[in-house]
């Protein structure tokens, strides 16, 4: 048998269809070719070609894809148009997108690695989302070979794209549009203009780039940013101060429902009192997105709390559905979906959870669920949204709190989101903190147990009053913990890197030593977290900035020989609370963010009065720093 052909690049059911009816037509006639490729698939296609049916030419072509059936190509199809219609929010999409091509390719390879070793979450993907495993049970997935170009599919389809071919092409189109780091974004400007209400220049920015007005197709399922930016200051500021520009990005083209409708599909962590606003201005609490998933549903997958979903049920009509009940909390509900012996029934299965296309949990959706896995994808909503209730009452009827389907305890997702209250049900229910623990990867949160990362979170914050009760829940003491040594943090390669290059930044101006300054130019040569967070989180005047000191953020390939410099006593202050605030932190590395937050964290200095002198706030870069370092 000849070898599978490839999924297009962008699956449409409706050009199979014709494909299947111009093949029907191709062996009524008795075409040599087409019988031949007909008989390679199904080899009990009828011999008289009056008794061949369209059914036959629509099986020839779903087994050439690797499909059992043609039902099951149509069902594929359908979920890939359902995914590539998922709401994703500007940062989700553009955080993926900015990957390096080599970071997609590695993520695919340990789709194949995660085969090799029989992972469930990679069995699941596959079986998702590659044609000859789709619906097959993971035995059969595993017992099989896989080649690279299926695991990049997988890949690609598990955030949202067609296929590997679009998720490239679109990273390029992001790339071109974004543009580098040291360059202004065209959305800063208008941003800035929105916030003042200033209508003129937010005008004189969409005239100069009109792309504003009109996303990239992978920006659409993330709305328009112009109108997100102007509701986010309407909430803040009133109606009367943001009416005129939002009445002229509506004369613009842009649809005002459609964004208050999209935004009420919410995200992680929500307020219950944006939902209350949303609501009041004008959202359709009853919508369903292009993707066939209302509103509501999209709420108990992506808004993790439950006030703020409560808020939005009170106004919504909920589907039936074991995962809905489950979501809202409703244990009478679950208890209609589950059988005797507190197995689902068939009614459980009708409508099931789309953890990917209502993303953003890339959770694979197995298309031929067992009993197990569809009371875990209620129960595991239950968790999302805190409903003890429905947990212990799911619990108290055999599902197992311990189950490791996904791979990661559910206990491990409570602990890591500093949920006290679920944390507190699980254990009641007989959650072992140690499960998942994988000493040969420990480092990894992948392979740490509950217990291990409640000790994490005590240590990296340690004044955090979730984190110590749920440490004590855990059976750990956190004053105890935090009298523990406190292993010194070593250097990070690319912080080895920015020192170097702070080095040559010194030689190159004369210094005999390394200051604060040449620092910063060091983190900003070597690029990567440091560069982002001076250039697009400071407010700094990047096109001031550039100006003035684009002889000093050469590429950090462009060196200088020359004998080490010693460090000026500020410059090795300033690593030195670097390393200070690593290891406060109980970081195993000290990486360039620290040593910038060492630079401007008392807003004084060389370094805080040169960013300072170029409009950045150093206020706000150190807020935002010490909730990211």
């Amino acid at each position: 048998m000849s070898a599978l052909r490839a999924l297009p690049a962008r699956p449409s059911l409706a050009f199979e269809r014709k494909e299947a009816k111009a093949l029907l037509r191709r062996l009524r006639a008795g075409d040599p070719e087409a019988v031949a490729r007909a008989r390679a698939r199904h080899p009990t296609l009828p011999g008289v070609p009056d008794r061949i049916h369209l059914s036959d030419a629509q099986l020839v072509l779903a087994r050439e894809y690797g499909f059992a059936s043609w039902p099951r190509l149509v069902r594929y199809f359908g979920d890939a148009e359902r995914v590539g219609q998922r709401h994703r929010s500007e940062t989700s999409v553009s955080g993926f997108l900015d990957w390096q091509e080599d970071s997609h390719e590695q993520a695919a390879r340990s789709l194949l690695a995660g085969h090799r070793r029989q992972s469930r979450r990679a069995g699941r993907a596959l079986a998702a989302y590659v044609p000859r495993f789709y619906c097959k049970p993971l035995d059969e997935v595993f017992a099989a070979e896989v080649t690279e170009a299926e695991a990049r599919l997988a890949w690609a389809r598990m955030h949202g794209f067609p296929s590997w071919e679009v998720l490239r092409q679109r990273a390029d189109a992001w790339a071109r549009r974004r543009g580098s780091e040291w360059e202004v974004p065209p959305g800063r400007p208008a941003a800035q203009a929105i916030a003042a209400g200033d209508l003129d220049a937010l005008r004189r920015v969409v005239e100069a780039h009109p792309e504003l007005l009109h996303p990239l197709e992978e920006e659409e399922a993330a709305g328009n940013r112009l109108l997100e930016t102007a509701l986010h200051h309407e909430r803040r500021q009133g109606s009367a101060a943001m009416r005129p520009i939002i009445e002229w990005l509506v004369a613009q083209g842009l649809d005002l429902q459609h964004e208050l409708n999209r935004q009420l599909c919410g995200h992680a962590h929500i307020t219950a009192e944006k939902v209350r606003w949303l609501l009041e201005r004008g959202a359709d609490p009853n919508w369903v997105a292009p993707n066939g998933i209302q509103v509501l549903e999209h709420a108990l997958i992506r808004y993790w709390n439950a006030e703020a979903v409560d808020v939005l049920a009170a106004r919504a009509t909920p589907r039936r559905a074991l995962w809905i009940a489950a979501g809202l909390g409703d244990v009478e509900g679950v208890s209609r979906f589950l059988d005797a012996e507190g197995r689902p029934t068939p009614a459980a299965r009708r409508l099931r959870p789309d953890f990917v296309a209502a993303g953003p949990h890339g959770v694979p959706f197995h298309p031929d669920p067992g009993d197990e896995e569809i009371l875990m994808e209620a129960f595991y909503v239950a968790v999302l949204n805190g409903r003890t209730g429905v947990m212990e009452s799911m619990a108290s009827r055999g599902f197992d709190v311990n189950t490791l389907m996904w791979e990661t305890p559910l206990l491990n997702l409570a602990v890591g989101n500093r949920w006290t209250a679920v944390v507190e049900c699980l254990i009641r229910c007989g959650a072992d903190p140690d499960l998942g623990a994988d000493p040969e990867r420990k480092r990894s949160h992948t392979h740490r147990s509950a217990r291990e990362f409640a000790r994490h979170n005590v240590e990296q914050d340690p004044g955090n009053a979730e984190s110590r009760r749920i440490a004590e829940l855990c059976g750990l003491d956190p004053d105890a913990i935090l009298a523990e040594p406190v292993t010194p943090p070593v250097m990070a390669p690319q912080l080895h890197e920015a020192l170097e290059l702070a080095g040559d930044d010194a030689f190159r101006l004369g210094q005999p030593d390394v200051r604060p300054e040449n620092l910063l130019f060091g983190l900003l040569r070597a690029g990567r977290a440091p560069l982002y967070w001076v250039t697009q989180v400071s407010e700094l005047d990047l096109d001031w900035f550039r100006a003035d000191v684009a002889g000093r953020v050469r590429p950090a390939t462009d060196r200088v020989e020359h004998a080490p410099l010693p460090m000026h006593l500020e410059a090795h202050a300033a690593i030195e609370a670097a390393i200070a605030i690593a290891a406060e932190r109980r970081r195993e590395e000290v990486e360039g963010l620290h040593l910038l937050y060492a630079l401007t964290r008392h807003g004084r200095g060389a370094v805080a009065e040169l960013l300072a002198r170029y409009g950045a706030s150093v206020a706000v870069l150190n807020t935002k720093l010490e909730r990211g370092l």
